[in-house]
């Protein structure tokens, strides 16, 4: 029966090429340590080696019975790990090649010098990315290759190319705000931005766009491309304002960063967040409608369309517009696997082949991790690849039953699919939900069902209009009318948003955990005989930890804000309300918390404070934050554990029948390791450190 199986099977082998290449990647990102990329690509030419030993040296010798089961099944376990360290060695070049300075502490105010290559809208003001730096800050300072500046001031008279001076405060890259966190240094460092800050009063223009360098420069198509964002973001401003000019600037560039956080909750609680990241669904329709367009405009003319192939004319244009697309867009990671599935499935029509297969999937998967191996650990990549997966599974289970010729059963079918649609892209793409957000809509099938249909038919085709009469300065009528239709589709997100007991919460779990799943999900999606079922273990396995277990620590302290958190039930109490809000949202959004409030509203049954310190009892631990240095002499003395975000504690200081290290912290343990957490098992903290977790890595090496 083994063999049965293993024979059917084989010819989808190539389909988990870009699962062995994954796990390359992610045991790449999981090490502690930065591996050698030489000590690597040795070891990837070793594997390499004994495949083609086993492919092709060996069967010359032992004939037949290189068809056996076992010496086939020796090969593919030698390719899966040659994959793997494929995988695994593409990572580590990555990582070596792109490699830039970074900032080694927190400066200024000072002044900086810099050429604009991209602006962002962000609420309230605008973003900057800048190269071609200087300053006196980098006397004492690395000299980055880019940094990024936010502005609470909107200034429309800046554009992309001009050389700029900024007084401004930088620092690097912030890690996690909390342990096993999103670190965003490592999401800059592979955009190779060395320096994040903020700018206080207005960009001064220094040189103009018509210099000889930035004529140069602007001749690149990045360079072109930023300018007609910035452009489009303009013209949309004359029109529109708002979350209607917002949301067109999203789907006409991308840039999603001038949407207020209302909104973009209003829109994720009702699960059309999917809407705002461009990714297949726009892609796919923006190539769908032109291709159809195309053909048939070509059709109406019979003598093109009985002398050249208007099919396949249709397909070209329709990848070379795409392109072009996704480069307006910025290329997101959705966008550029949607541009590559694309590509290769009009490829396919040209080439009178299948058009979609989970072959393409592979393909594009394969493609985005050998060339930028970092995607793999981001929302985007793993949200994108498992929705359009498990579609493209149930289109192939789908497409072996009957199908209603009349009209009605035909409306009533594609009513049918959408909610099957929906249903199943929800479903696979909710362990990385929960994974990333911790928050996961229930009723977004409804809104779904409303809103994807509205897209396609309506958004869509309004957004080519735009970019179509955008060069004749004919957009007016388009863009105001894309700005109506933007508003039914926030009012039908407010409504869904909106239904009571609308949303699933969940504190954050290990990544080991969504790799399970993952796992499975691809097992069921990949395998086309009955041993697909054997995937919904690990699927149960990972419903079963979620519901049973909960890492959610006790304690959180940000050492840069001293900021310290105490989470109670689904309350998080906090030293400082006021203080360092973005921190206190990602804990409250980590720990699927709803709820925040300050120290004094929490009972004395838990916290007791005076002018020198607060006792906290909780779990049958006993904690002291110290927050005055006189305390020291009495707090010594208890069987304590104590913290203290300002002092050192004296070395004299030990708590009894504690071990020095291991019971407490102090301002030289918290500005070495960054934040922390203590979760409270049987009475004993445990502690967490985020240094400790982000490991030596060149992302860490800042500080």
């Amino acid at each position: 029966m083994l063999k049965e199986v293993f024979i059917k099977e084989q010819s989808a082998f190539a389909n988990w090429f870009p699962v062995f290449i994954g796990a390359g990647v992610g045991f790449y990102f999981w090490l502690p340590f930065e591996p050698g990329f030489l000590l690597s690509f040795f070891v990837f030419l070793i594997f390499w080696a004994v495949v083609v030993v086993l492919v092709y040296i060996i069967p010359s010798f032992i004939g037949q019975n290189s068809n056996g089961v076992i010496y086939t099944l020796i090969k593919y376990f030698f390719v899966m790990i040659s994959l793997a360290s494929t995988g695994f060695t593409a990572a580590s070049y990555r990582t070596d090649s792109i490699a830039a300075p970074i900032v080694e502490r927190e400066f200024g105010p000072s002044y900086f010098e810099g050429r604009i290559i991209e602006i962002e809208p962000s609420a309230p003001g605008q973003r900057f990315l800048l190269d071609n730096l200087s300053g006196k800050a980098f006397k004492w300072l690395s000299t980055p290759y880019t940094m990024r500046l936010k502005s609470n001031l909107q200034q429309q008279n800046i554009r992309v190319g001009m050389r700029v001076r900024v007084l401004a405060v930088i620092q690097a890259p912030a890690r996690p705000n909390i342990p096993g966190g999103f670190n965003y240094a490592r999401h800059a460092y592979y955009q190779q931005i060395g320096a994040v800050g903020y700018i206080l009063g207005k960009v001064t223009v220094v040189e103009g766009q018509t210099s000889r360098e930035n004529q140069r420069l602007l001749g690149h198509l990045g360079m072109i491309t930023a300018e007609a964002r910035n452009s489009i973001v303009r013209k949309v401003g004359q029109y529109l304002e708002g979350d209607q000019k917002n949301l067109v600037v999203t789907f006409l560039t991308g840039q999603k960063g001038g949407l207020s956080r209302t909104t973009k909750e209003e829109i994720r609680d009702a699960g059309l967040a999917h809407l705002l990241a461009i990714s297949g669904l726009h892609m796919g329709l923006m190539a769908g409608i032109l291709f159809f367009v195309i053909r048939f405009v070509l059709a109406l003319f019979p003598g093109i369309a009985l002398s050249f192939p208007i099919k396949k004319i249709a397909a070209v244009t329709a990848i070379i517009f795409c392109f072009f697309y996704l480069q307006l867009i910025n290329h997101p990671l959705s966008a550029q696997r949607a541009f590559i599935m694309i590509a290769v499935s009009l490829s396919a029509v040209v080439l009178d082949r299948k058009a979609l297969s989970i072959r393409t999937v592979s393909v594009a998967a394969v493609f985005l991790l050998l060339i930028y191996p970092e995607v793999l650990i981001s929302a985007s990549f793993q949200m994108s690849f498992s929705a359009v997966l498990a579609l493209v599974a149930f289109f192939e289970w789908y497409s072996h039953k009957n199908v209603e010729q009349q009209l009605v059963g035909k409306i009533l079918n594609g009513i049918k699919l959408t909610c099957y649609c929906s249903l199943v892209a929800s479903i696979a793409t909710a362990p990385f939900v929960l994974y990333h957000f911790h928050n996961l809509p229930l009723y977004g099938i409804l809104a779904n069902l409303v809103a994807v249909p509205f897209t396609a038919f309506v958004l869509m085709p309004l957004v080519l209009i735009c970019y179509v009469l955008l060069p004749f300065g004919l957009e007016g009528w388009a863009i105001v009318l894309l700005g109506q239709a933007f508003e039914f589709l926030l009012w039908i997100a407010r409504l869904v948003a909106h239904i009571p007991y609308g949303e699933w919460r969940l504190s954050a779990f290990d990544s080991s955990v969504l790799a399970i799943i993952t796992f499975g999900g691809v097992w069921v999606c990949l395998f086309k005989t009955k041993i697909r079922w054997a995937g919904s273990i690990p699927v149960a396995l990972f419903l079963f930890y979620i519901n049973a277990f909960s890492d959610k620590p006790d304690v959180l302290i940000d050492p840069k804000s001293q900021l310290i958190g105490i989470a109670i039930d689904d309350t998080l109490y906090l030293n400082n309300t006021r203080r360092s809000r973005f921190v206190a949202r990602i804990w409250k959004q980590d720990l699927a918390i709803q709820v925040v409030k300050p120290w004094e509203e929490l009972s004395r049954d838990y916290l007791k404070c005076d002018t020198e310190a607060c006792r906290l009892t909780l779990k049958g631990a006993k904690l002291a934050f110290i927050g005055n240095g006189t305390a020291f002499s009495e707090e010594c003395d208890r069987d304590l554990f104590l913290v203290t975000v300002r002092l050192k504690v004296p070395r004299w200081c030990n708590p009894s029948n504690a071990d020095d290290s291991n019971n407490k912290l102090d301002y030289w343990d918290l500005r070495k390791g960054g934040a922390h957490s203590i979760t409270i098992m049987d009475g004993i903290p445990s502690i967490q450190i985020v240094n400790e977790i982000a490991g030596d890595r060149p992302w860490n090496r800042s500080k």
